[in-house]
């Protein structure tokens, strides 16, 4: 099975955002060095938090995610979305391993959309992933370990945070099953739609709703 592995908290100004959430007490690095659109919060264990200004997705994708439609087309809406979001938190990743990763992706059996990038991060490691986004968006999109681990060992954040310790998702009755056949990992919760994304560290102190 997949784990938790990050969640998406959208930002408006992301160096505005680095400051505020540092203020906050945690260790945060910018995605890359030169205009970064995200920056990341990493934890030595569990899932890690990242902080999203925008996905990067060239206008012409959006256009034709309006223009063509279909369920490929709808899991770019995902990014798209994300994009235009308000600030807060606004998705959740799964990760595993390479055969976890494809059996989740087999067993959803959605025709979304799977991509291979790539990104340089601050301290010059080159992290490659596979990333499957599934059209239907009740749904966590799915994501490969790095080929190189980036989170720090036993790192406790200036704060005094040290994990994650659980991850609230609304998710529709009828695909709950489907989501917790994927994922066994007692961090997520699961609850109906219409209630806030929440995020839980293990010093009590909450990020959402």
């Amino acid at each position: 099975h997949v784990q938790l592995g990050h969640v998406i908290y959208k930002v408006k100004d992301l160096s505005r955002a680095v400051v505020d959430f540092e203020a906050r007490g945690f260790a945060v690095e910018y995605g890359r060095r030169r205009n970064p659109i995200n920056a990341l919060a990493y934890f030595s264990e569990g899932p890690y938090l990242e902080l999203l200004a925008r996905t990067g997705t060239p206008r012409v994708l959006k256009r034709l995610t309006a223009l063509v439609g279909g369920r490929r087309w709808r899991a770019l809406s995902r990014l798209a979305g994300w994009d235009e979001c308000a600030e807060g938190l606004c998705g959740l990743c799964l990760e595993g391993d390479d055969a976890q990763f494809r059996s989740a992706v087999r067993s959803l059996d959605d025709d979304g959309l799977e991509l291979g990038p790539h990104r340089t991060d601050t301290k010059g490691r080159t992290l490659r992933y596979r990333v499957f986004f599934p059209a239907d968006q009740d749904l966590p999109f799915l994501m490969t370990h790095f080929s190189i681990d980036p989170r720090p060992s036993d790192t406790t954040h200036p704060g005094g945070v040290r994990r994650i310790a659980s991850v609230r998702l609304p998710v529709p009755e009828n695909k709950r099953r489907l989501v917790r056949s994927l994922c066994e990992d007692d961090a997520l919760v699961l609850t109906p739609p219409g209630t806030a994304m929440r995020v839980t560290f293990d010093d009590g102190t909450v990020l959402g709703g």
